[in-house]
């Protein structure tokens, strides 16, 4: 039987908890992921991911700013 490990897709990586504010910012989807800014236009940017103490995965929509839209992150 094959191994479902060697079949599942690759995860993302995940960022450690706590973060500061600023990181913070940018899991809410309040702050460009990429470097930050608060002015918009702000877009959706996909998903980033934090990882629990206990071995948890938390998924974050995140936005970027026009500059970093296209994936530059």
């Amino acid at each position: 039987m094959a191994d479902i490990a060697a079949t599942a897709p690759p995860q993302p990586p995940v960022q450690p908890l706590p973060v500061d504010a600023s990181t913070l910012l940018q899991l809410q989807g309040r702050a460009c992921i990429a470097c930050g800014t608060t002015a918009g236009p702000l877009t959706a940017a996909g998903h980033v991911y934090t990882g629990t103490p206990q071995g948890g995965r938390l998924g974050w929509a995140v936005v970027a700013c026009p500059e970093h839209l296209g994936g530059a992150v």
